[in-house]
């Protein structure tokens, strides 16, 4: 059974190249598919090779499917590895899920037309390429409004959830249901099952900074009660008959989290054991089997696949395909992966958790539309669209999107809804340089009120930001900033937006002793190196902590030598948006937000101007923006 932590799904996007298709008596010629295949077991992120193969002639009870997308499960990465307890045979391409359209039908196919949106229903079929042949008993047509990524994900997830309801207790007679790892995708799909079947059911994950955020979600998809693992042992709902102690335990965790579960469970209840994330073991006391008459099992999906026949399928699928199209079960949060970008979802679903981080950076496909932050108003909304209304003003919190433009068409998990009271320019620099100041601040050190945080290039939009937020949080900051002829103006703003001290390049060398009125940083920011980067270094608090960002951030960092006390980081927005939560978002933004609101948070300095204007704008922005004086921001209310 694939586990997929709820906040970091990865998807693998497919694009038809199959444009040179030449069909021959029946047979397919001249088709070329693109795939990713292994040839032996190890490392993903080594043996996984991109290859482009010749498709072979269709056979007579085959299909030509075009892949609309594939999802990456850990459960595909262990198969890889040759952890996983399925025979491949080598070499293989990976994928056990996935959702395309039939280009073509074998003569003896029935009930597959071209153009029918398919799925794939057996594992270990290759899912992970762009054209794909596939026989067709693996393959299920879906409805056409079924979403994209419902279908992609249907096989694993939501069937595993429903089974494990349906077959251990008929907790659809009144019983309830408790579950650890709750925010995973399969915790998820029970959560939203359970609301449709009208069972109450009771939520455990691990404790976290944004909790309650993630305690608002998950009710919100229906869960009745969400508890920490911390407060699950201490809980009183049970002896204040806030509800029935659960029939039924869904552990996908083991460990400790599993012995909590079991201590509630009601007299000749149930754990169904579908996952170990811990990584410990199961521990049962006997009191559990003795006197609680408690019953223990294990399930796995493939295994219940092999075994079960084709009406227990066609009513599990059907029943599930009907809450996906009334919107009752919905797909977890996840992020569109382009094919090419393969390493990048692999690399991301390695850790337990579910993500490290990614090492590259993404680059466009050309041609593009530039522009990677920007503030607009809903004009118009699909069919399924819930997360906007026509009206609502929006930014957008995905990157490569094309903000240069007058009118944009957007998936609505890239926007995120504001307040109408925020200025346009606050707005349209929301997404980049606050929230770079915001996670530097917050990620690396905990500066309390009174401490000092040291800037180089304070005159950037993000060392303005930097400012404000911490002048916001009752944290002092040093900033320092280039000597030249604007020196004065920059200085008098800086000041007048919460700066408390600030000082040219060569002020800040000359202050040995460090005689100011302010504490030593424990904090240092640094995107420019060399001398500014020295001067720092040379002013931090012992046991201090410095990040590297901006252009410093691909310097090596040789100094270390100087300051051995010294902890050092890089920090890339990019690799923050690849592995935090939608939940770590829409807190940093609120946060924001409720600063531009209240009137503490303002723009970096800017100057407005018209689309058509876009070369005065690129001529006059600075290639280093620490020492910019200006920034440009295509306006388009402009008459």
């Amino acid at each position: 059974m694939a586990l997929i932590p709820y906040s970091k799904t990865l998807y693998s996007a497919f694009k038809s190249y199959a444009t040179n298709c030449v069909n021959i008596k029946g047979a397919v010629r001249n088709l070329t598919s693109k795939q990713l295949v292994y040839s032996e077991f190890g490392d993903p992120l080594h043996v996984v090779k991109y290859r482009e193969c010749q498709v072979p002639p269709l056979g007579s009870q085959e299909v030509l499917v075009r892949m609309l997308a594939a999802p990456v499960n850990p459960a595909d990465i262990n198969t890889i590895q040759g952890k996983y307890p399925v025979k491949v045979n080598l070499p293989c391409v990976p994928g056990n899920e996935g959702v395309g359209i039939v280009e073509e039908v074998g003569k003896e196919v029935s009930r597959i037309c071209p153009g029918n949106k398919v799925i794939v229903t057996k594992p270990v079929q290759g899912t992970w390429r762009d054209i794909a042949i596939f026989n067709k008993d693996v393959l299920r047509v879906v409805p056409d409004n079924l979403g994209t990524v419902e279908a992609a994900t249907l096989t694993v997830n939501p069937c595993t959830a429903y089974r494990m309801l349906s077959d251990f207790k008929p907790v659809k007679d009144g019983l309830v249901v408790i579950q650890n790892g709750a925010n995973s995708a399969c915790g998820q799909n029970v959560i939203q099952i359970c609301k449709a079947w009208g069972i109450k059911n009771i939520n455990i994950v691990r404790n976290r900074p944004e909790i309650n955020e993630l305690k608002k979600y998950l009710e919100c998809l229906g869960a009745t009660y969400v508890l920490t693992e911390e407060e699950l042992r201490s809980t009183n709902i049970f002896k204040e008959k806030k509800i029935n102690k659960p029939s039924l335990a869904l552990n996908c965790v083991g460990g400790k989290s599993s012995l909590e579960m079991l201590r509630h469970l009601q007299h000749s209840g149930c754990m169904v054991t579908y996952g170990g994330m811990s990584r410990d073991p199961v521990s049962i006391p006997t009191s559990a089997f003795i006197f609680k008459n408690l019953s223990f099992f294990g399930f796995w999906m493939t295994a219940w696949n092999e075994k079960a026949d084709l009406v227990q399928k066609d009513e599990m699928i059907n029943e599930i395909i009907s809450l996906m199209c009334e919107a009752k079960l919905k797909s977890p949060v996840h992020q569109m992966v382009k094919f090419e970008n393969f390493q990048e979802a692999l690399q991301n679903a390695l850790t337990v958790k579910g993500f490290t981080g990614c090492r590259n950076y993404c680059l466009p496909s050309l041609p593009s539309i530039p522009g990677d932050e920007g503030v607009g108003e809903v004009l118009e909304i699909g069919s399924h669209v819930c997360a906007c209304e026509p009206g609502d003003r929006v930014v957008l919190t995905s990157r490569l999107l094309g903000t240069w433009r007058y009118y944009g068409v957007f998936h609505e998990r890239d926007v995120h809804i504001i307040s109408p009271n925020i200025p346009l320019p606050e707005a349209s620099m929301l997404t980049i340089a606050p929230c770079m100041a915001y996670r530097m601040i917050k990620d690396f050190r905990n500066v309390q009120p009174g401490q000092t945080v040291i800037q180089n290039a304070a005159n950037s939009p993000c060392g303005q930001c930097i400012v404000q937020l911490c002048k916001a949080w009752g944290i002092n900051t040093f900033n320092i900033v280039a000597n030249h002829y604007k020196y004065k103006v920059v200085k008098d703003y800086l000041l007048s937006i919460g700066a408390t001290a600030v000082y040219t390049l060569e002020e800040a060398e000359e202050l040995t002793n460090f005689n100011t009125s302010l504490s030593r940083p424990v904090l240092a920011l640094n995107c420019i190196g060399a001398r500014y980067e020295n001067v720092i270094l040379k002013l931090l608090e012992r046991n201090g902590t410095v990040v590297y960002y901006g252009d410093a951030f691909n310097l090596p960092i040789v100094k270390q030598f100087l300051r051995c006390d010294v902890a050092f980081h890089k920090f890339h927005l990019c690799e923050w948006d690849a592995k935090a939560t939608c939940v770590e978002k829409d807190i940093m933004l609120n946060d924001i937000i409720r600063l531009m609101v209240t009137g503490k948070f303002r723009a970096p300095v800017y100057v407005p101007v018209e689309l058509k204007n876009y070369v005065h704008a690129f001529r006059n922005t600075g290639h280093c923006e620490a020492f910019s004086t200006v920034n440009y921001v295509f306006d388009f209310t402009l008459p």
